[in-house]
Order: structure tokens, then sequence, then C-alpha cells
């Protein structure tokens, strides 16, 4: 129960967060609506998001080899996700730019594959950005802190006892417009704390994103292709690709999307982490 209370506080936060997040202006980058403090959203730039960056999700998923004792078949995943710039710190205009912001994110897994729904691992982000801007192109430094914690329903049906999992974490990530509508990026993640101590400190990430989130019409097609490797998995690669659609226009940017998703390579709930595990999903996307 304590951790289904803590889970619920920090849910809340998020939320604040959002709230926040949606009264600053969307887009300010011309000198009229320039505003220093709370910028508007695009101020911090994210990429196609990973399992486990922050993001407002909701996907059903059939999971093949999975490593929980739920055993293959359907289960659901629920993700709240804030990103909130703080503080355009120089620059007036995303052309040259430093800005500063804050994340945070709450990912929960539920087993469907038996009468009663249990939740079987929640993982928890929280993150500060530093965002330096030259044109299209940006690099991203953040401190970043995950932790995870089984679910109590699955916790008592199969009598276990989760696992102290935290890292907190430097990360340098940066990003390259190729071309119009192919971008790259490519980062390393150290830790320096986690739990448990004999884990490993270091991961690192590269990927692509096919797209123009800022072009014309209803719909918008995307596509990404994630991949992360971890010392703690022994460099084992996770491949992580997504396929869809932007719809809606919100504000002047696109904020909804729908995607089909493959996932195989070591788990991403930190509960489970080092287990392999391959997954499909269908789901809808929102960017605050």
């Amino acid at each position: 129960m304590v951790r289904f209370t803590a889970g619920r506080g920090t849910a809340l936060a998020l939320f604040m967060l959002g709230a926040a997040g949606v009264v600053s202006p969307l887009a300010s980058q011309d000198g009229a609506s320039f505003r220093r403090l709370l910028p508007g959203r695009t101020w911090l730039p994210t990429v196609q998001p990973g399992p486990r960056d922050p993001v407002n999700r909701a996907e059903a998923l059939y999971v093949a080899d999975n490593p929980s004792l739920m055993g293959d078949g359907v289960e659901a995943e629920v993700a709240i996700g804030i990103t909130l710039p703080l503080l355009v710190v120089a620059g007036r205009s995303r052309e040259h730019a430093l800005a500063v912001g804050v994340e945070g994110g709450a990912f929960a897994r539920f087993g469907l594959q038996r009468t009663e729904r249990e939740l079987v691992n929640t993982d928890w982000v929280f993150a500060v950005p530093i965002v330096w801007w030259h044109g299209q192109h940006w690099l991203r430094l953040r401190y970043f802190h995950t932790s995870s914690h089984l679910g109590d329903e699955y916790a008592r049906r199969f009598d276990l006892d989760g696992v102290n999992f935290a890292r907190d974490a430097v990360e340098l990530l940066g990003f390259a417009r190729l071309v119009r509508l192919l971008g790259g990026y490519a980062g390393t993640r150290w830790a320096y704390l986690v739990h448990p101590e004999e884990s490993g400190r270091w991961v690192v990430r590269g990927g692509l994103e096919l797209g123009d989130p800022g072009g014309s019409g209803f719909v918008l097609p995307f596509a990404s292709l994630d991949a992360e490797l971890d010392e703690d998995n022994d460099w084992s690669p996770r491949w992580y690709a997504r396929g869809g659609a932007w719809i809606s226009d919100i504000g002047g940017r696109r904020a909804i999307r729908l995607s089909v998703g493959f996932l195989t390579g070591p788990s991403p709930l930190g509960q489970l982490q080092g287990a392999r595990t391959t997954q499909l999903s269908l789901g809808i996307e929102a960017s605050l």
C-alpha cells in the first residue's frame, strides 16, 4: 500500500507540472511572443520516445518471452509524462539558445492474462535537461533519475520481494537533422549512483527518426528505430521500432499520434532488468 500511495502522489505532481506546461505558450520563437520564463513546450526537444522516455501513452501489447511470471499474452501499459521548459538562459531564438527545464514520467504495466488485472511493475523517471540549440540541431545534458517497483498485486500473487532498483545518472545526447525528413541521435549515460550496487553504470543509445511533425496535412506518417545498449545487460542491444501517424494540430504543432511498435531485447521494466522479451504494441500518444 505504501507504493500505491507514493505513486498517486507522484502522479498528482506530474499532473500539476502538465497543467503549468499547458498554460505556458506552446510555441514562442518570434521576438513579439518570446518569454524567457516558461517559454513554451517547443523549447525542450525530444526524440521519438523510447520505452522509458517521459510520454503520455496508452498501449495494448502482445508479449512473448515474457520475463514476468504472468506468462506470454496480452498486457497493457499506461504512461504519464511531462516535459516543461522553465527558462531560456541565453538567446531569444532557437537558432542559437540555451534552455533548461524539468521532465517526469510514470509507467505502469498491467498483466491481462488472468481474470485479475494485476499491476506487474511501475517505473518512475525524473530529469533536469539543459539544451543547447543550433538551428535544427541540439545537444542535451541532463540529470536523470529512475526507480522501479513491483506491483502489489503481482508481488502478493507470486510471493515475491522487489529489487531495490534505482539510478542517478548524467546523460549527454545529441541530435542532428540530416535531411528535411530524417534525423539522427546518439548519446551516453553514466550512473554515479546505482542500486543494486553491483549494477552496471554505462548506457549507450542511438537512433533514427523519419517524418516531419511540422508539415501540413491532417495525417503525417512517422517512423523511428531506437537502439540501447546497457552495461548491466552485457551490452546486449534492445531494439525498439515504431511507425504510425501524427493526427490533428493543436496550437500550431502536432500533439497526438497513433503507432504500432516492436521491441526485442532486454526488458525495459526495471524490476525485470536483464531478462529478454519481445513485444508488439498498438498505442495512442499525446504530447503536452
